[in-house]
């Protein structure tokens, strides 16, 4: 009897323990896909890039020359954003840009050569970690995104409603900074009253500056920690009934002495 008080007593050891066990696992096992939500002043960001943009107006003089090297239709921009993110695969980012663009109604390149402004707000979706689940180490991030907000012509004057798509690649450095290369389309509905509608492409690089808290904990699989708790409780019956069985059969041989 005293053996089996001590079987049972290790027993409880074991099962209330952290440590893996023969199946392999743990009290820690975590979902993949599943975090633990932060506060609000997690997981915000700041970014810095300079870009390289392509401009094409609708209505444009047919002789124009389509090659994105062309003095009258390209500049170099930069653009600023703050965003955060609210899951691990999906946040939200306020973006200005701009400065130096053109508005491409002739092969002059002074004739086009305006300023504006782009304001908008970025939908981001981080595929990378919706598709593998979350990895604080993982070294690149596929971040798809729409965007919305108005463009301002500083040149003429006027404001004009736009939208954006667009692909951020995320390359992490340390678990602060990142260097970010973001593919871009944007669209102006009128440049001006007098200006057509006009189209933007860009490729920026820059950098990425994650402040404060900037990671998720994952949540325990309770499925699996059942299971495992289960199996434990399963070992410790099966054991229980042999040390019955042994127990018993000892009586019997001490009855029949």
């Amino acid at each position: 009897m005293k053996r089996t008080f001590f079987f049972i007593a290790a027993c409880m050891v074991a099962f209330t323990s952290v440590a893996q066990d023969e199946s392999g696992w743990t009290a820690t096992t975590a979902r993949n896909n599943s975090v633990a939500t932060n506060s609000f002043f997690s997981n915000w960001f700041l970014s810095a890039t300079v870009a390289g943009t392509v401009f094409h107006a609708d209505n444009e003089p047919d002789a124009l020359s389509d090659s994105p090297f062309k003095s009258f239709r390209n500049n170099v921009n930069l653009s600023l954003a703050v965003g955060k993110w609210f899951t691990p695969g999906m946040g939200l980012r306020t973006k200005i840009s701009g400065f130096w663009g053109k508005n491409v109604v002739s092969d002059n390149a002074d004739d086009n050569a305006v300023n504006y402004l782009t304001l908008q707000e970025n939908l981001l979706f981080n595929l990378s970690n919706i598709f593998y689940g979350y990895n604080p180490q993982r070294t690149y991030n596929l971040i798809p995104y729409l965007g919305f907000g108005f463009m301002r012509n500083i040149s003429h004057n006027h404001n004009s409603m736009c939208y954006s798509l667009g692909l951020l690649n995320s390359l992490r450095l340390s678990d602060h900074v990142s260097v970010v290369i973001d593919i871009n389309y944007n669209r102006a509905q009128r440049t001006s009253p007098s200006l057509v509608p006009l189209s933007a492409y860009a490729l920026e690089v820059g950098v990425t500056y994650n402040i404060g808290k900037n990671k998720w904990k994952k949540t325990p699989d309770v499925e699996a920690i059942h299971e495992m708790y289960q199996m434990e409780i399963d070992a410790i019956n099966a054991q229980l009934e042999d040390e019955r069985t042994e127990n018993e059969s000892l009586r019997q041989q001490l009855s029949t002495e």
